[in-house]
């Protein structure tokens, strides 16, 4: 694969690139559909369902891409770019997006414990990293407070908003079937997609973390992205929102800390300075990650996210898109 990868040229990777993020987004589309219509079959609570499946099975084309990327092509850097760059893609593009589409109401009291845990875990996560990396121990703390985070929402599940599935079940079999061709195509998609990111990396001495935080965090946040534009489109606003919190705390407690947990993460990022290589911690993109977290605090305070917001969250964004191309030393 790597061989026929590196064969191929740029456009033949750019094409790969299309097809990889096609294959996780239908692949969590399926997972997550199959999974949930299962799960009601079986009489599991919305609630349940919700905190389960649907938000893992959202989560995995991060988990699969950043586990394949670490594990796999001892390209941990991709990982972390991912990451951080899919939570800053959340709120800066897609929240963004999502606002520029239709005006959203936020409703402050039953989001504003997520929006200060989101921001909490962000510094957790930072104070972790200052080591320069993600050892099993970080990994292992990260998923204990995952785990006391969805007992506490499954106590409270007024604080959870959930769009439910409406019609028949189906057959459980076509479930299944479901949920194996979506375990199979965001497997496949995720190999496609990393081996096609460290090519252009390595082809164009773009640093990969460059690589994770653009080209490989917005394509494993299509789902998110498709989630929150259709609920806004539906003026669904409040599902917007729930997604894109719910979203960026899996993507640190358990992709950032499941990852971590099988294979300790480097978080240091590659860099060329006065014609040597050294290795930096990225404390750049980590702070960007945190104030685009933080914002949303004062935005829910408002009580919406306009046209004007949304404008100013995509301008932000786009700009820290300058910043990774043209600002750096």
């Amino acid at each position: 694969m790597g061989n026929l990868i590196a064969s191929i040229g740029m456009g033949g990777n750019s094409i790969l690139i299309a097809l990889s993020a096609a294959l996780l987004f239908f692949g969590a589309e399926w997972l997550v559909r199959g999974g949930s219509l299962l799960a009601k079959q079986m009489g599991v609570k919305p609630l349940v369902i919700g905190l389960s499946v649907v938000a893992f099975g959202t989560s995995m084309p991060e988990f699969v891409v950043s586990l394949i990327a670490n594990v796999f092509e001892d390209s941990s850097t991709i990982a972390m770019g991912n990451i951080i760059g899919s939570n800053i893609t959340n709120i800066g593009l897609i929240l963004g997006l999502s606002g520029l589409i239709f005006p959203i109401t936020i409703h402050f009291k039953q989001t504003y414990r997520g929006l200060v845990f989101l921001f909490l875990i962000s510094i957790l996560l930072y104070a972790l990293s200052l080591d320069g990396f993600i050892s099993r121990l970080d990994g292992l703390v990260m998923v204990i407070v995952l785990v006391g985070y969805v007992m506490y929402l499954y106590r409270n599940p007024g604080e959870i908003p959930i769009e439910t599935f409406e019609g028949e079940f189906g057959k459980k079999s076509n479930n299944l079937l479901l949920v194996l061709a979506g375990s199979i195509a965001l497997s496949i998609g995720a190999w496609m997609f990393v081996k096609s990111a460290v090519w252009i990396a390595e082809e164009f001495d773009i640093p990969k973390m460059v690589i994770g935080l653009t080209i490989v965090a917005v394509g494993t946040s299509l789902p998110e992205l498709a989630t929150s534009l259709v609920a806004a489109l539906r003026k669904h606003g409040e599902i917007s929102v729930g997604n894109i919190i719910g979203s960026n705390i899996f993507n640190i407690l358990f992709i950032m800390g499941g990852v971590g947990f099988i294979k300790p993460l480097d978080v240091l990022e590659s860099r060329t300075i006065a014609g040597e290589a050294v290795k930096v911690f990225p404390h750049v993109q980590y702070i960007i990650m945190m104030l685009f977290g933080l914002i949303l605090i004062p935005l829910g305070m408002r009580h919406k996210i306009g046209r004007l917001t949304g404008t100013i969250l995509v301008a932000g964004y786009i700009g820290f898109y300058i910043y990774l191309f043209f600002g750096r030393s």
